[in-house]
């Protein structure tokens, strides 16, 4: 029996490595494929504008007419990428940040399934890697497939609380409650829904613990550290976000997939045969907990708080785990009835040559270089385990997980190979050449699933990453007020819509109407891409062709970023605080919300403004004999200044709401709708400022005085009971 071999450990890493495709994640090209092609837009910011200036969160104007970046969003991923970006380009940085969040997941799983806390587990990380690359869905979150298409925070997320298990449960580390409770908190930084499922068994293993007292409160100090200040301005915020209102899933083969049925027949007839009872020693809280929470939630969760596909991970998690321990309880027993090591050695290498035959055969000719690796680093497996039946048990663990493998490896490479490398890249660079020509302006564009011959239907998110414009379409959907706005407005003037915001009514077809649309909210430029659609904006007097590259026309839109008031104002009268941090947590309310009676209002092009908070007194009535004047505009990520001759008057700003925003010298901002700032101005010159709320300023003070406090008192009673001994 090999233990704690280090051929084992760095074959199996190597595997994984190769397998992920380590050559194009070094190459300096920026990643693609599905939202993972959008999201180096927000990470890129990150990196420049907020790490750089010592900050996780602010504020961005490359999408969505402006909204909080990272305040809803998960910082932990970006943090790691500018960290990394110190040592390579952008490009390598925001891959590697990937690669490592799928490598943390297949050790946090193997080291769950260890024996104890030292031994290295080949089962474990076979487990891990089969887990990583089931292929049954693609969003959910936790598997490779899912972090291709950009929820890489959510398998972060997974593997920090994996490990914050392992260490409460198996670790005999002298500081083992303490990193339980940092990786506990990193799971908050890289996603808020495995932290609240991991969160209950954390605590009870954190409870049960027989650690010192004074230890368990420096833990939970250092966990204060870590999440406080992200997720308690989460948390009080969340009435600035969109509900995206999912369609829940209702069947029993929506959360049992097809590639982990066989795991559950398997783990169903294993319990009820003879030896079930004996093999029930091995079962631990941890899987029998996520298989009873997962079961629950998805099919009694609130539907409203809780998208219940996302619970599809902990399910599979909990399935495989648990099977294979069972397996693994009585893989003893099956190797004693098996005579010989010859028989059984030979059998192995027919199933493994089988597996990978299959393997080769699907991607052989196609990644020649990577497939031969792998294939090669199994049979180097299977030679240096040649001595050790489970060993070779297990490499059929992992040949069996490679020979399955259906689209993956394809995927991989269109992701890492990059924008640069596909075939059509030259028309979105020309596009982006003939932008660059154009003053600086707010960009929205036709979106269309063809656009995935770019990379992905959303490379047209990245052209402020490639230019001096901004996009209306982002990524982060739910952390911008706007959104449901923008969506209804490019719906009208779409061929094919993705009219993603559930629960909302478009309209699709009426391009005139979501040209009057696209003037209330601010966008100075529009580019089409289908024919139909061309057709439409060159008959429509209102678009000023500018430029073609013979697959995109931009046009041209006269509409203004500053305009006064002069409709009729409905005063909102908000919910008060609880009602509101009600609504916005369970996405429930008894009485209409500020978003309900301003899309209403939006849709219907209705004669009034909707505004919160405002007092008629603040401003003086409208002066119509003169036209309003606006000039030296100016809207930075943080800062929005211009000289208007109409002081005292209410100013409605297209930028979108945050309470953040304050106003040097006059009242507001107030929220107006559709999702907009206003104010009265009491100067000419107007300056409104993104600010730290006084909650933040709190908060981050208070992060480093938990901080010191945890350090002072693990300090203090290690060096007290030193002296005791």
């Amino acid at each position: 029996m090999l233990k704690n071999n280090l051929f084992v450990k760095v074959a199996l890493g190597s595997l994984l490595i190769i397998f992920l495709r380590i050559e194009l994640v070094f190459s300096d090209l920026l990643p693609t494929g599905g939202d993972m092609g959008a999201h180096i837009v927000p990470t890129k910011f990150f990196v420049n504008e907020l790490f750089n200036n010592f900050k996780l969160s602010g504020w961005s104007q490359d999408w969505f007419a402006g909204y909080p970046v990272y305040y809803f969003y998960f910082p932990l991923p970006p943090i790691i990428a500018s960290l990394l970006n110190f040592l390579f380009p952008f490009s390598i940085s925001f891959k590697t940040m990937v690669l490592i969040s799928q490598i943390l997941l297949v050790i946090s799983i193997e080291m769950l399934m260890r024996k104890n806390s030292k031994e290295f587990s080949f089962y474990g990380f076979g487990v891990g890697l089969l887990y990583l690359l089931t292929e049954s869905f693609t969003i959910f979150g936790g598997n490779l497939a899912s972090s291709l298409a950009g929820q890489y925070s959510f398998t972060y997320s997974i593997a920090f609380a994996n490990l914050s298990i392992f260490y409460l449960m198996k670790s005999n580390h002298r500081y083992s409650i303490e990193i339980a409770s940092l990786l506990i908190g990193l799971s908050v930084l890289s996603h808020l829904i495995p932290f609240i499922i991991y969160l209950p068994l954390f605590v009870f293993y954190f409870l049960k613990s027989d650690t010192k007292i004074y230890k368990k409160i420096a833990a939970f100090m250092f966990f204060l550290f870590i999440a406080m200040r992200f997720s308690i301005l989460l948390f009080l915020n969340l009435e600035f976000t969109t509900n995206m209102t999912y369609t829940p899933y209702t069947q029993v083969s929506d959360l049992v997939k097809s590639d982990i049925l066989p795991f559950v027949i398997g783990a169903i007839i294993y319990l009820i045969s003879s030896n079930g009872k004996s093999s029930l020693k091995v079962v631990t809280g941890f899987e029998m907990y996520l298989l009873t929470v997962s079961i629950y939630l998805f099919f009694y969760g609130p539907e409203s708080a809780l998208w219940n596909g996302r619970i599809v991970p902990f399910f599979n998690l909990a399935i495989v785990v648990l099977f294979f321990k069972l397996l693994q309880y009585d893989i003893k027993n099956l190797i004693k009835k098996i005579q010989g090591t010859y028989p059984l050695t030979i059998f192995i290498l027919f199933i493994n040559s089988y597996f990978m035959y299959l393997y080769y055969s699907k991607w052989g000719n196609t990644y020649t270089t990577t497939t031969i690796s792998v294939i090669l680093i199994v049979l180097f497996m299977f030679l240096i385990s040649i001595n050790s039946k489970k060993l070779l048990i297990y490499t059929t663990l992992v040949s069996l997980t490679f020979g399955t493998l259906s689209y993956l490896p394809h995927w991989l490479n269109w992701n890492f190979s990059g924008y640069e490398s596909k075939n059509n890249w030259s028309d979105i660079t020309t596009l982006y050449e003939g932008l660059n020509t154009l003053e600086p302006g707010r960009i929205m564009w036709e979106p269309n699933s063809d656009l995935n011959k770019y990379g992905t239907p959303m490379v047209l998110m990245t052209i402020p990453m490639f230019t001096d414009h901004e996009s209306v379409e982002g990524l982060y959907f739910d952390s911008s007020i706007t959104t449901p706005f923008h969506f209804l407005t490019v719906s009208g003037v779409a061929e094919r819509p993705s009219n993603p915001v559930g629960g909302l009514t478009y309209i699709n077809g009426e391009f005139d109407k979501g040209f009057r649309l696209m003037e209330e909210m601010g966008v100075d430029y529009f580019i089409a891409y289908t024919t139909s659609i061309k057709d439409k904006a060159d008959r429509n007097k209102n678009f000023n062709f500018l430029f073609s590259n013979e697959v995109f026309n931009v046009y041209s839109i006269n509409s203004k970023k500053v305009e006064l008031v002069e409709d009729n104002l409905y005063l909102f009268e908000s919910p008060d605080f609880y009602d509101r941090l009600r609504n916005a947590v369970l996405r429930e309310g008894t009485e209409q919300s500020f978003f309900e009676a301003s899309f209403e209002s939006f849709k219907n092009e209705s004669n009034f403004k909707i505004i919160e908070h405002y007092d008629t007194s603040f401003a003086e009535p409208s002066d119509k004999n003169s036209e309003l004047l606006i000039s030296d505009l100016n809207i930075q990520n943080e800062l929005i200044t211009f000289t208007t001759n109409k002081p005292n008057q209410l100013h409605l700003i297209k930028v979108s709401y945050f309470p953040n925003w304050k106003i040097k010298n006059g009242h507001g901002p107030f929220r107006i709708s559709p999702s907009f700032m206003a104010v009265v101005p009491k100067d000419e010159l107007v300056e409104i400022k993104f600010e730290s709320s006084i909650v933040e300023k709190a908060l981050n003070y208070l992060s480093i005085f938990t901080l010191f406090g945890a350090l002072l008192i693990t300090y203090t009673y290690k060096k007290r009971f030193a002296n005791v001994k």
